[in-house]
């Protein structure tokens, strides 16, 4: 059994105690010190506070026990049985291990927790208010987690993940609890980008908004823009990142040049077709000269005809004995000479298929003008789509002449209809030029076929344009109408016809654009256009 000391060294302990008690009473962590048989040997006022325990049971000597039963009889520990809370937690205690954990009181009050085994036995152990700075973070994990960026941090010593919110998650394509413990690295598609924007934030201290190529669990890469800087995260020196996917903005970047391009071609096309239509202005002056000059010659060349035939008759009818009998012979001679049979008979022909010729290239300078100008585009008027489609047929003969015939069923009796002529003439272009350029593909032996044909179902135009080219694909079907989306080589195409035509068609008119196909034997496109239209 152990001497008791003498009075005056307990005095000295209790003394050093007491001045131990005041020293650790200023500090804002509460401290308690268990001996090796779990009993209570030191403890400061702080202590009590944050565990929010009565002065009565925190005292010198009182066993880890009574604190656990204390707690476990207050609900603290969650329904159970008393004493078997108390066991279990007295078995974990009798191991004297480190240990670090955080824990919320029965006043809200979030504590760490942190123990250390000490030489002479026991343990030491402080207690932290960290309320605040839980529900700080809890803010920033809030904000952080609604925030439309991928949001990550990486350990620097192994680079691997310790935190990512949903829409990183989102971006990558794996649930955010199985990507902490991911290698960052293993996020790029190509490792350089890691190396340039590690370096980078090595040199200067943060990386903004730098362009890397980053890829999704299934291996599809995306671009990004990452900012990164250095931070120390749960006491480690680490990184954290904000991660924009430009998936999008690489595409409305991408739709916007091409339509750029698409704006820069059709200012092209439209000062052509004001060129074009003031040079048919231009031919169709000298052309009236022509045509009128023709059809004087074609009346002249009938009224001298008859003229010297009847003057050649006269001269048959000259005696053998007359003085003009000299004449006569010369004459007859000059008509053989220069064939006038056959001049009488065949400039007739040269004139009539020159008077038909000036006549097609006036019907061309007027579909051209009538194309290039069609009228007030700023709204609809009264149209005759028969007149349409026929000028239409004349410019893109060039296109089909040499590869199809036309057949033309145009109902007469077809009502006007109320549309935009100028944007009816550009689909009924599309239509036409696709099909001369499916039955091009098809190269066939012979020429092919186009077929035009308009009637009126009710209060409606149907006009159908069709050929026996290619068809269409059935693995495209669905998507020939998509903007850009085209099946030709680079230069013969921009995609951009027949969604255009749609758009004219069925958001502008109020009207219908469907096509049959058979692949290998044709396709019929039919358009639909209300008679009174819509406004």
């Amino acid at each position: 059994m152990d001497k008791p000391s003498p009075p005056h060294a307990q005095d000295d302990v209790s003394y050093l105690v007491n001045i131990a008690r005041d020293a650790f009473g200023h500090l804002v962590q509460g401290i308690s010190v268990f001996d090796d048989n779990l009993s209570l040997v030191f403890f400061n006022d702080r202590l009590i506070e944050l565990l929010d325990l009565p002065e009565s049971l925190v005292k010198v000597g009182t066993s880890l026990a009574d604190m656990f039963r204390y707690n476990a009889e207050r609900g603290e520990y969650g329904p159970g049985d008393v004493e078997s809370q108390v066991r279990e937690r007295i078995e974990l205690a009798r191991q004297f291990t480190p240990h670090s954990f955080q824990r919320q009181g029965p006043s809200g009050v979030i504590l760490q927790i942190d123990g250390s085994p000490m030489s002479s036995g026991g343990f030491v152990t402080t207690y932290t208010d960290i309320t605040e700075k839980v529900m700080y973070e809890t803010f920033l994990k809030s904000i952080i987690e609604a925030s439309p960026a991928g949001f990550g941090i990486s350990r620097l010593a192994d680079g691997k993940l310790s935190f990512v919110n949903s829409r990183l998650a989102e971006m990558v394509g794996m649930p955010a609890s199985e990507m902490v413990g991911f290698h960052a690295r293993d996020l790029y598609a190509n490792l350089e980008d890691r190396q340039v924007i590690l370096e980078q934030c090595r040199l200067e201290g943060k990386v903004t908004d730098y362009e890397v190529t980053l890829k999704r669990r299934s291996g599809e890469p995306f671009p990004a823009l990452m900012s990164l800087s250095p931070t120390t995260y749960h006491s480690e020196p680490s990184y954290f990142a904000w991660v924009y996917d430009i998936s999008t903005l690489k595409r409305a970047q991408q739709l916007q040049s091409e339509l750029e391009r698409e704006l820069n071609q059709a200012q092209k096309l439209e000062a052509i077709g004001q060129l074009a239509g003031g040079i048919a202005h231009e031919i169709n002056t000298p052309s009236q000269y022509l045509w009128d000059n023709l059809k004087f010659l074609a009346e002249t060349h009938r009224d001298l005809g008859r003229l010297l035939e009847r003057s050649l008759a006269l001269i048959e009818r000259i005696p053998p004995d007359s003085p003009l009998q000299g004449a006569r012979t010369e004459l007859v001679a000059q008509k053989q000479a220069i064939d006038l049979d056959y001049l009488l008979s065949e400039v007739p022909t040269a004139i009539e298929q020159s008077i038909k010729g000036i006549a097609e290239i006036s019907r061309l300078v007027l579909a051209m003008k009538e194309f290039a100008h069609p009228g007030d585009d700023s709204g609809k008027v009264p149209v005759d789509i028969n007149h349409l489609l026929e000028n239409t047929l004349t410019i893109t003969r060039s296109e089909w002449k040499h590869l199809a015939t036309v057949e033309s069923r145009l109902d007469p009796s077809l009502p006007y209809v109320s549309c935009n002529p100028g944007e009816i003439n550009q689909v009924f272009l599309s239509l036409l030029v696709n099909a001369a350029h499916a039955i091009e593909e098809m190269a066939m032996a012979g020429k092919g076929r186009i077929s035009v044909s308009s009637q009126q179902q009710d209060d409606q135009v149907l006009i159908r344009i069709g050929d026996n080219g290619t068809g269409i694909p059935v693995t495209i079907q669905d998507r020939i109408f998509e903007p850009f989306f085209t099946t030709r080589e680079v230069g013969r195409g921009t995609g951009q016809g027949l969604s255009i035509a749609r758009h004219i068609v069925v958001k502008k008119h109020g009207g219908e654009l469907c096509f049959a196909t058979e692949p290998g034997k044709g396709t019929v496109f039919s358009v639909t256009l209300p008679i009174m239209g819509i406004e």
